[in-house]
């Protein structure tokens, strides 16, 4: 039973420190992006898979990388930008 609990523990601490992210992630899911990715799916099937596992890895090194900076400094990213490149740089879409 103890090790149950542990288990138990485990995951609901992976889940407090992955939920921001998945609500963050599930908000870039309007209807312009669903409509976007059915008529993407429709016109390439799985032709274009592969390019999702590579922004998936990179986006993965991006987000860990930002995490890193921000639990040593304690500040966002866009604080970070401003401060090593200034204001311009900051509001520069990507």
């Amino acid at each position: 039973m103890r090790a149950g609990n542990n288990r138990l523990k485990n995951i609901f601490f992976l889940f407090s420190i992955i939920g921001p992210g998945l609500i963050a992630a599930a908000a870039g899911d309007d209807a312009g992006g669903i409509a976007t990715y059915a008529s993407v799916g429709a016109s390439y099937g799985y032709k274009m898979l592969w390019g999702m596992f590579l922004m998936t890895f990179s986006l993965c090194v991006a987000q860990e990388m930002c995490s890193r900076m921000g639990a040593v400094t304690g500040k966002g990213l866009a604080a970070l930008i401003r401060e090593q490149f200034g204001v311009k740089w900051t509001f520069l879409p990507c």
